[in-house]
Order: C-alpha cells, then structure tokens, then sequence
C-alpha cells in the first residue's frame, strides 16, 4: 500500500471519527471516570482535615477530660482462697451490686472550646448516685476455704477519666456522715497481699476482663466497720449516696450499676444522639437543651446480683451504659465526604448537558473542554470544603455552587452562543440543588439519587431519538 492511500486512509477514518456521536459519547464517559482521580485527592485532604480534627478533639479532652462514662457505687468483699493445707494462694473479691441505684446527671453546661479553626463541645456537671445494698447472709457467701476480710471491705465508684474531676468525693452514709474516697486500691487489698507476694489477686480495679472493654479509674472508700456484727443478717441494708463534680467532653455514659438502675440526665446541649444499649424510655428535645431518662431493670442487665470477681463478666457493664453524645450539627467534614461520594454522578450529570448541546446544537466541543469543566465541578468540593470550615456548611455551598453555576453556565454561553447561558444555567442550578437535597436527606438520599439518575438517562433518550449514532445529527 502506497504511502498516500494510507494517509487518505487515515484521514477518512479520522473524519468518520470526528462525525460518530456515539463514538464521543464513550469519550465523555471516560473522561467522567478519568475525573474521579482529582475527586479522590479532594477527598484525601478532606479526610486529613478530618483527622486533624480529630486530634485537636483529643488534645482539648486532655485538658478538659475526655468523653465519660460513671459507673456508681459497687460494694467488695476482699478474700482469700486457701488451699488443703490452709495456705492462701489467691486473693479475689467478691462484688455486690446495689439493689436499687439511680444516678443524676443534672445541669450539664456545655462550652464550645476553639483551637485555630475547630470546635470541641466540652461540659462540666454534677453527677448523684444513691444506692441502697441488699447485703447478703454471711452463709450464703462464705465456704469453707474462702477467708473474708470484713473490714477491708471497700465501696468503689468509677470514672473514665479522673482528670475531669473538679471536686473531692465523699460518701454519704444513712447517718449522715461523710467518708472521702481515695485512689483504687489505696491500703486495702495491696496491703493483705504483703503478707504472700507470691498469691494471685483478682480485684474489681485491677481486673483484666473490665480494663479491656473501658479504662475505668476506681475511687474507693473503706466501709468494713459497717459490716460487722449482725449487720450482714436478714433483711440487712445500706444506703449510701455520692456527689461528684466532673467535666469532660462529646459523651456523658452511665453503666448499669445496680441490679435495678435509673438514670437521668439534663442538659443546655440541643443535639442530642442517644446511643448505647438502653434507648431512654423519656425524653424532652428543644432549642434550650434536652432531658432524658432510663430504666434498666434487673432482668434486662442480665447479670447476678452479686459473685466472684472472676466470675461476673464486669466487661459487659461498659457495652450496656446508657449514653448521650455530644452531636456537633456545624462539624464540615462529614457533609462534604457525603457530597464527594456522588462527585462522579453530578460530574457525569454536567458533561451530559454538555454533550447534548453538543450534539442538538451542533457545535463541536474539544475533549480538553471536557476536562476543563470536569476540573472546574471538582475546584466545587474543594471550595465547599474550604469555605464549610470558616463559615458552615450550608453558607458555604450556597458560594461555591453558585460561582461553580455561574463559571460553567457561562463557558457554555461562550461555547453553544449567548441564548444557552441561561439554559445552561438552568440545568446546572438544578444539579447542584439536587446535590444540596441529598445533602439534607438522609434516609431517602439513595432513592432520589436512583431517580434522579434514572430520569437524567431517560431525558437523554428522549433528546437524542433522533440522532445517528454512526455520522451526523438527524434533525429532521
């Protein structure tokens, strides 16, 4: 074949190429996949905004205290297990869970904190729990190679994060009187484990089945001169009451401390989002704060009401707390990763428009035109991401859609002639209002999504019955 029938060759087959519709509407299909490239750098920095968001959470919940979770008064029995030659080899506690318990989270105050461009909700709050002990009889605990150790019988409360503290504790005893706790573990058990450094110790601070689902911290104060004598008989009880001053951060949880618990908790916060286990079975939302309120019966706890340390589960008190998050409705990040999820459909949404007045109005437009609008839809989410952190979300799509609208409603002006700036416009204005409506739904977003996809291909369809496919567009 000669060098010019190759070239005449070639040139028919280009200009067959330039004049197959079809043939440009695969390349604007691939250049819409090929713009998900600059989307997913877009929404690397946007979870890396994200991440340092993250951080600066952390480290103003180090200041302040981090999310809490209480858990109220629990009565031990420390003991030692002897073996047949009457040598203890283990110490152990035997934990006993209030009969009846409630706790109050009243008047939480939350502060926004801001570190450079985020904000931390952080709250202070006092915290009551009153906890009435159904003390077993001694013969229903004891055995013959369990020793007893009566008066290092202790009460603990627990708190995730002692740092938030912002008062000493004391307990309350029926007669009024008040005893100050102290650090976990502080002259009680360590103290009888002195006499055999070689035992094992299980205690309710120090056990490792607790410690792996939430880092409690224990605050014990000694109550053994309260169990001697008769006190452990029939129908024996013990009332008991705390007050505790904390602060901390995003979350507020109460355990299930006592076989049969109620918890209340009150705040100036608008944003609730309850969460846990025990949904509250009452609850008050307005534009001044929440309340709520819970009841845990016995039967739903699932757990004894009183047994070995070992033997409890005490991990499972952590996965059954009644709690309340923190939500921050102003938070950038998590609207704008939603938006970059549907980037390559309003991305192939706006290069369709393109192509079908392309291809009605027969003007030619450059691949590298595509591309210029596809980048100019993707600088979209990255200003949105940029404006969302210093004025909100809402405020800043209204600017970054609007000079995305206005940029590429007027390149089509330029493109297809002045009359298709408004028509255009039009189209675009809608895409992006669609975009701000899933935005704003969220249990209906993938059904108007499907639909307004489904309808974008059927408009297709119906604007181009007429074209062929194969050469120039039929406009007869």
């Amino acid at each position: 074949m000669s060098l010019k029938n190759q070239i005449g060759q070639n040139q028919i087959l280009g200009k067959a190429m330039g004049h197959s519709v079809g043939l440009k509407l695969l390349l604007v299909c691939g250049l819409v996949l090929l713009m998900a490239i600059p989307a997913l750098f877009i929404a690397a920095i946007s979870f890396e905004r994200a991440g340092r968001a993250n951080d600066v959470t952390r480290e103003v919940s180090e200041r302040y205290g981090g999310p809490q979770t209480l858990l109220g008064p629990v009565l031990s029995l420390p003991y030692g297990t002897k073996n047949q030659a009457g040598e203890i080899t283990s110490y152990s506690e035997y934990v006993i869970f209030a009969e009846e318990g409630t706790a109050s989270v009243s008047d939480l105050q939350t502060t926004i904190r801001k570190r450079s461009l985020f904000k931390v909700p952080t709250y202070q709050a006092g915290v009551n729990f009153s906890a009435a002990f159904k003390l077993p009889e001694r013969t229903e605990i004891q055995s013959g190679r369990r020793v007893f150790f009566w008066d290092e019988a202790k009460i603990s409360i627990g708190l995730s994060d002692v740092r938030g503290l912002r008062d000493d504790v004391y307990l309350v005893l029926p007669d009024g009187t008040k005893r100050k706790f102290g650090p976990g573990q502080s002259g009680s058990l360590a103290a009888i484990r002195a006499t055999n450094l070689e035992a094992e110790t299980v205690s309710l601070s120090s056990f490792k089945g607790y410690r792996e689902y939430v880092n409690l911290q224990f605050m014990d104060v000694r109550v053994g001169d309260l169990l001697v004598g008769d006190l452990l008989g029939e129908n024996s009880r013990l009332d008991v009451s705390a007050s505790l001053t904390i602060s901390g951060s995003q979350q507020v949880s109460i355990s299930p401390f006592a076989q049969t618990t109620k918890a209340n908790i009150s705040a100036d916060w608008p944003h609730p989002g309850f969460i846990g286990r025990y949904p509250p079975h009452e609850r008050a939302i307005s534009t001044d704060g929440f309340s709520a309120a819970w009841s845990v019966p016995f039967l739903a706890r699932g757990m004894a009401a009183h047994g070995d340390a070992r033997d409890l589960k005490l991990g499972q008190l952590s996965q059954k707390a009644m709690s309340v998050k923190l939500v921050n409705p102003v938070n950038p990040y998590q609207n704008v990763n939603r938006s970059l999820k549907y980037s390559v459909l309003f991305i192939g949404m706006v290069f369709l428009a393109y192509f079908l007045f392309e291809t009605l109005v027969g003007v030619k437009v450059h691949a590298a035109q595509y591309v210029l609008i596809g980048l100019a839809q993707c600088v979209f989410y990255l200003l949105l991401l940029a404006f969302a952190e210093q004025i909100g979300f809402n405020f800043a799509f209204l600017i970054a859609a609007g000079a995305t609208v206005i940029l590429t409603s007027t390149y089509a002006g330029v493109v297809f002639g002045k009359d298709y700036r408004l028509k255009a416009g039009a189209v675009f204005v809608a895409t992006y209002g669609l975009l701000y409506v899933l935005m704003r739904m969220q249990d209906f977003a993938l059904m108007v999504g499907a639909l307004a996809s489904f309808l974008a291909i059927a408009a297709t369809m119906y604007l181009t019955r007429n074209v062929n496919w194969y050469g120039q567009t039929n406009t007869s």
